[in-house]
């Protein structure tokens, strides 16, 4: 008996990239799908996102800017107060977006996501299984990242957009990447040109072990520059202007 689950994260309000991964998923068979968390805030299209994600029927899992766009309550951002009144500019504009049913769809997600497949437990959250912000990298301690992963497999999340994987005997800590953000990693959340690439990651349990095979889908970058400017989102034209061309 085996088992394939799709994990997607960090859509970001942008669907031209989320609609990339949904036509490559067309084509391929799958037991399961998670969200990751971050579907909306921060991109042009955070209606679309939430729309095509609630026709997958899929569980989600709540990330710390779907809660940011719940509340508009800017503490738990790294930020100084320039870049404080900008998020709550964006998250303002996109509550407006999404309107009341959508917003009450974002609250629908779950802390975390656990997942049976072929008698492997995967548990799936945001930044950790205990806090949809905390920042889990290469870098940090291993016993930190062992003692996260606990009883469970294998632990898959999304937050800092970034695709690495570590063992730790038949344990695995699994980072999946963006979807609708993906940049050259060099330090979390650092601020770097985006890259024209969707990021998801693809795990396949058997005989209660886990395989991971990472995915990164091009997209139309001129197609999310021109949703920016037709969009409306407040600093528009600086955000366009982030995205590298290859």
């Amino acid at each position: 008996m085996s088992a394939r689950a799709v994990l997607i994260s960090d859509m970001h309000g942008n669907a031209v990239a989320f609609d990339a991964v949904l036509s490559e998923l067309e084509r391929e068979p799958f037991d399961e799908i998670v969200s990751l968390g971050d579907v909306a805030q921060g991109g042009p299209q955070p209606a679309e996102c939430i729309d095509r994600l609630r026709d997958l029927g899929c569980r989600c899992v709540l990330g710390n800017s779907d809660e940011f766009v719940l509340t508009l309550d800017p503490s738990g951002e790294d930020a100084d107060a320039e870049r404080r009144e900008r998020l709550l500019t964006v998250g303002r504009w996109s509550q407006e977006q999404l309107g009341p049913e959508r917003l009450d769809f974002q609250r629908s997600f779950e802390p975390t996501v656990e997942l049976d497949l072929a008698g492997a437990r995967l548990v799936c959250c945001h930044g950790s299984p205990r806090s949809n912000e905390e920042i889990v990298v290469p870098q940090t301690p291993r016993e930190q990242t062992r003692e996260l992963i606990g009883g469970a497999a294998g632990v898959v999340g999304g937050h800092v957009h970034r695709q690495w994987l570590d063992h730790f005997g038949e344990k695995v800590w699994i980072s999946v990447g963006s979807v609708g953000l993906a940049y050259d990693f060099k330090e979390p959340m650092d601020e770097r040109p985006f890259l024209p690439f969707a990021e998801y990651a693809i795990v396949t349990a058997s005989r209660g072990q886990l395989g991971v095979e990472f995915r990164r889908v091009r997209y139309d970058v001129e197609a999310v520059r021109s949703a920016i400017r037709a969009s409306g989102i407040p600093h528009g034209d600086e955000f366009a202007s982030r995205w590298a061309d290859s």
